[in-house]
Formats: structure tokens, sequence, C-alpha cells
């Protein structure tokens, strides 16, 4: 069966643990090792067990961790560190490759291309009034990316998660803008964009970890984290043009955000037309959902709600009632008005509605709008709010225009690139 493959063992990101082009980034871009700054792996290993790196060497498999943080101005940023970038459409092509062979094929024999260390990447988009005025997409060089099993620290390329002995987490992320044109995206390798983040949970207690679509045919299975649903985040983002230092842009953050984790140990589009996965944040409470679009039956969405005054109330399979539009420009689908609907395992009702706003960001993979959020729960409370959903789908990728679109806003990072040095 092609479940996915986990190493039990202890990986914190320590000398022994960075190995390669990913220790010598790490030294370069920080000028120390990235640490556990005072925990000893026992105390991390509780709190942060399921938010540990999995190590994932299947064929299709993937990773992804997901930052989110915006103020009440609409200014924010959305950071993804992958370990196998699902969304890269030579992936996906080599994955369906594969699929058609794999009878025919011994897993010693698996070439390198269908593996997820292959394609280590992070992705950054900075918004600003609830529009993305800046996006980036970068490959690193095979096994750039590192991490710790038992621990959210990480770090791919310059990209870098670091767990600090207060509690808090500590976010790097760098890249080389992408500017839309006429004639196709095209980078701008002579600025960069640094973000420099403070994550300060507002909940305790270990991640919720659900499924995130059903099971792939293989086998594979397919989850999703819930590792920060609540959090203070303070910081500044900035985008700095290299060729003479000025600064381009210079915007302090002071504002909620969230962080979660997916994962699966084959193909994310697998079978799956898409996936909609979405959160509110208050100081108080944040709700999250997960909805697969499939034409198969499907018992994995789920709603959960995340309240500091009571505790934790989910709920699986939840009936659900979806609109959908598209994008104008690669024709995305992605839901208008959503509404899930169930019980909790003690018999509380649940409903939630959730109403688009407005299109923040689009791509050949990911379509990501603002949407009100209102839920009720246990008979009259209510949690009105305002979140983000992100539709995300690999269907596309493989069509020969939307291919090439998405490969070319896609820019590889060798080991020697200033970039790592920022």
């Amino acid at each position: 069966m092609g479940v996915f493959i986990m190493i039990r063992q202890s990986l914190a990101l320590t000398d022994s643990s960075l190995t390669g082009v990913a220790a010598d980034a790490m030294d370069t871009a920080s000028g120390s090792r990235a640490g556990i700054a005072g925990f000893s792996p026992g105390q991390c290993s509780g709190e942060w067990e399921q938010a540990g790196w999995r190590q994932l060497k299947t064929p299709g498999a993937y990773e992804c961790r997901n930052f989110h943080a915006m103020d009440s101005a609409g200014n924010g940023v959305a950071v993804s560190l992958y370990d196998g970038f699902c969304f890269h459409p030579r992936y996906v092509r080599e994955f369906n490759r594969y699929n058609r062979q794999s009878t025919r094929v011994k897993i010693s024999s698996v070439r390198e291309q269908v593996l997820p260390s292959f394609y280590p990447a992070a992705t950054i988009s900075i918004f600003q009034g609830g529009k993305c005025i800046l996006h980036s997409v970068n490959i690193f060089p095979p096994g750039a990316f590192r991490g710790g099993l038992g621990s959210p620290e990480c770090l791919v390329g310059p990209n870098r998660v670091t767990l600090r002995q207060d509690g808090t987490l500590g976010l790097t992320a760098r890249g080389y803008p992408m500017e839309h044109t006429i004639t196709g995206p095209r980078y701008h390798t002579n600025r960069a964009i640094q973000v420099d983040l403070t994550i300060r949970p507002l909940k305790s207690g270990s991640p919720h970890i659900m499924p995130l679509r059903p099971d792939s045919p293989d086998g594979a299975q397919h989850c999703w984290v819930l590792a920060v649903p609540m959090a203070a985040v303070t910081g500044r983002v900035r985008q700095i043009n290299l060729t003479d230092d000025t600064m381009l842009l210079n915007m302090p953050l002071d504002g909620l955000g969230y962080y979660d984790q997916y994962f699966g140990g084959s193909g994310m589009g697998r079978d799956v037309r898409a996936i909609s996965r979405g959160h509110a944040v208050n100081q108080d409470w944040a709700i999250a959902w997960d909805h697969t679009n499939t034409s198969r039956p499907c018992d994995t969405d789920s709603l959960i709600i995340l309240d500091q005054t009571a505790a934790p109330v989910v709920v699986q399979n939840p009936q659900s009632e979806i609109a959908y539009a598209r994008c104008n420009n690669l024709r995305n689908q992605y839901p208008i008005r959503m509404v899930l609907h169930g019980s909790d395992s003690r018999g509380n009702n649940v409903e939630l509605i959730v109403q688009h706003q407005d299109l923040i960001e689009s791509s050949p993979y990911l379509v990501r709008n603002s949407c009100s959020v209102q839920v009720r729960s246990r008979g009259a409370k209510r949690y009105l709010g305002v979140g983000i959903i992100e539709t995300l789908s690999t269907r596309g990728l493989t069509w020969p225009i939307i291919s090439d679109l998405s490969s070319r806003s896609i820019l590889h990072v060798d080991a020697d690139d200033p970039l790592w040095r920022q």
C-alpha cells in the first residue's frame, strides 16, 4: 500500500540534524543554528508532538506549514513552507506518470523527481488593505527542507521557524517578488521580500489533528493539524531594492494570526476537485473548517470551534450546502457561500454560515478570499466575525496553458543565491 512512512526518531534542530545546503543556509542567514532555545526535547514533544516534521518519503507526498496573520486594516502576510510542493506542475505530472506505471516500478527504483524531497519550497503573499500586493513562489535545492519531530521548528532555504523559550514562535521568510505582466509572470531578483514575525499563541493545548480529505485509492492518508488556532502576531514586512538598499515597503504588523499544517502520503489532488479550508480568529475564539469537493462520498469534512471559556467543539462530517463561482482569469472554482451543520460528540447542534466578501488572491492552484463567518453553537451561543477561505486545486496544473503559466510563476533559487544571506 502507498501509505506514508513516518520515521519515528528524535530530530531536534541541532548540528547533527541539519546537513548539506540547509545547515549551510542557516549558518549564513542568521549566524547561528536554529534551536529550541532552552527547551529540552521532552518538553517540546508533549505540546508540539503532532506539529513535528513527518519526513514523508512516498511518491507524491507533501507536507505544508501554513502561517497567516492580518490586522484590522487588512494588512498582513501568508507564508507556507513545503516539504514537497504539491502544486508544482512537474511534481503533479511525475506523480501521474508514476501512478500509470506503479505496478511495474519497484519502490527502490523510484525517480527522485516523484518524491517530496525534490520540491522544497516557500510561498509568501503580502496583503495591504485586504489585497495581495506582493507574491513569491521559490523552490530550493532538493533536500533543503529540515525539521524536528516533536517540535514545530523547521527551515527551508533562508526561511525558518524557531520555538523560543518563552513559548513564542519566530518566523523568518525571504523571497523574490513576482510581478504579473501581459507576457506572464516576471520575477525581480534585484528585490527581496523580508518577513520577520513573532507568533504568541493565545490558547494553550496540544494541536488538533483531523482528516484533510478522503484517503487516496492507494490507501494513503491526508491530514490537517490545527497547531496554533489563535495567536497575537507582531513584526515587520519589508521589500528591499537590493541594488541600492532602498526600502520599497516597510510595513509593521500587529494583529491576529493562525498556524496550521496539512500533509499526505500521496498526491493531494488525486480524485478530488478542490479542498476549501477556512478560519476566523478573534481574541477570545477561533473557528476553522475544511471541505472537500469530490464526486465520491466524502466523510472527512470537519468544523472546529475553540473558545477561551469553553471546551473545544468538533463536528466531524457535517452536512454541507455549497454555492460556487469562478475566477475570471484562471476559471478556478471557489465557494461564495458555505453552510456546514451537524452535531458534536455531546449532541450539540452547530451551524456554520460562510459568505464570500472579497477576492484577495488567485493563482493556478489557489483562490484566497475574505468572508463573513457566523456560527451558532450549543443552542443560543453565536460567533460573528470575518475570516479567510483558501481553495486549493491541482486539477488544471497538467493542462498546457495553465501548466506553463504555473511553471513560469515558480523561481528556482540555488544554494549559493544571495537570497540565503538576506
